[in-house]
């Protein structure tokens, strides 16, 4: 016998792997940023130096948002589903 789950269980479960991906790889690009910064101001990249600065500060301010963008994310990707219109209904959507 298959259990049918709970729309607002899967949608928790689907909302927590959003942000949990998003996230990791927001961490990942900072590290990364980290670690190539003192090569870039060596080779004078300003522009690339701008660029990190900039997409870093957004990242932070992202991070802040975070449950609210994997929110945004899960009901662009079940949203239209039949079973889960209603359970992002009652979520107060």
């Amino acid at each position: 016998m298959s259990k049918t789950p709970d729309p607002r269980e899967h949608i928790g479960h689907v909302q927590s792997r959003i942000a949990t991906v998003l996230g990791t790889v927001m961490g990942l690009v900072m590290c990364v940023y980290f670690f190539t910064f003192a090569e870039v101001i060596n080779r004078g990249l300003y522009g690339v130096l701008w660029f990190q600065i900039g997409s870093s500060l957004a990242m932070v301010a992202l991070l802040f948002r975070l449950q609210r963008i994997a929110l945004a994310l899960t009901r662009l990707w079940l949203g239209r589903r039949p079973g889960y219109r209603q359970a992002f209904e009652e979520l107060g959507g």
